[in-house]
């Protein structure tokens, strides 16, 4: 194919500027033609600086990510004055722990309003009434008497719970050295 001797077109020369034309024709055609040589020199000076400001723009990006990033470090190790900081922190700090004890108090209150006495809603795998739980202050103390035993001593432990009432009767012979 012979090329006519007219002048490079703008396109060809920056297809070969970028390497993507390596015409043996063209090449001959720029080095004949003092216009060619510098139309391609001004888009190789052009594709330079634009190369060269990407890079830069690109560098900057990169260094203010970075410094965004140490601030942000900086900031979480820098101590935070105040109170309201340091109830912060604190959370901050625990806020796996506060959570646990939140749930479990929740669990605990949930459990309470369902098993308190009285209440007799279905409970499904605990049936329909509630268990009643007494504190110990206010069960009745057992009753402690004692009889006359021929020989010996005894004690007699009454209990009333809610099966109803147990009698313990606790006998002691008096050569028995052990009881002492």
């Amino acid at each position: 194919m012979t090329r006519p001797q007219t002048s490079p077109s703008d396109l060809e020369l920056m297809e070969h500027a970028d390497g993507e034309l390596d015409d043996p024709e063209l090449i001959a055609g720029i080095e004949r033609d003092p216009d060619a040589r510098t139309r391609l020199e001004a888009i190789q000076e052009i594709g330079e600086l634009v190369r060269g400001h990407l890079e830069l723009s690109a560098d900057a990006a990169h260094d203010a990510r970075f410094a965004a990033m140490w601030r942000r470090i900086d900031e979480r190790i820098a101590p935070a004055t105040g109170l309201w900081a340091g109830i912060s922190g604190w959370f901050d700090r625990h806020l796996g722990h506060v959570i646990t004890g939140v749930v479990s108090a929740g669990a605990v209150a949930a459990l309470a309003i369902v098993l308190r006495p009285g209440n007799t809603t279905d409970l499904g795998a605990f049936g329909t009434h509630a268990i009643e739980v007494r504190p110990v202050a206010q069960r009745a103390a057992p009753e402690i008497d004692s009889l006359d035993t021929p020989g010996g001593s005894s004690t007699v432990i009454s209990l009333n719970d809610d099966d109803g009432n147990a009698a313990v009767i606790w006998v002691t012979p008096d050569d028995d050295t052990e009881a002492l």
